[in-house]
């Protein structure tokens, strides 16, 4: 199964243009792209302005949010269009979503079986888990890139 992660943006940004894994500065972020880099095969971030985004994209700052449910349906068909277009050579898709809430309507409908490991989970619990997870993943991706 190739595991494709999906990270939410966030409102903390660098006050420059950069790699989208660089520009947004939030802790959860943070945490969450680390997260998808050590468990899943590739991974992309939703973004409010640009719909998905390559982790190396460079994109400049900005100062969007989904706010209302109409704007992230008509948001989620564009990335779900993004989507298709990404992963139309890659077989056997899982998607992991590590996002809020209006970043999930990117999953309905979907047609990739999808995972949200912390689903229902506030803000808080979600850094709390991956503060878990990620010392317990970090050794068997180092043993990995090992020869």
């Amino acid at each position: 199964m190739n595991r494709i992660g999906l990270v939410s943006c966030a409102s903390s940004k660098l006050p420059h243009p950069a790699p989208a894994r660089e520009l947004y500065t939030s802790q959860l972020f943070r945490k969450a792209s680390a997260y998808a880099e050590l468990t899943c095969e590739s991974w992309y971030i939703l973004s409010a302005k640009h719909g998905l985004l390559s982790p190396d994209q460079v994109v400049e700052p900005y100062d969007l949010k989904l706010s209302t449910t109409t704007q992230a349906n008509e948001w989620a068909d564009e990335v779900r269009e993004q989507l298709a277009a990404e992963l139309a050579d890659t077989p056997r898709v899982l998607l992991i979503t590590l996002a809020g809430a209006r970043y999930q309507t990117v999953l309905h409908p979907c047609q990739w079986p999808f995972q949200i490991p912390m689903k229902g989970l506030g803000i808080g619990q979600q850094l709390a888990w991956l503060t878990k997870q990620l010392p317990q993943l970090e050794p068997a991706a180092t043993r990995k890139n090992q020869p």
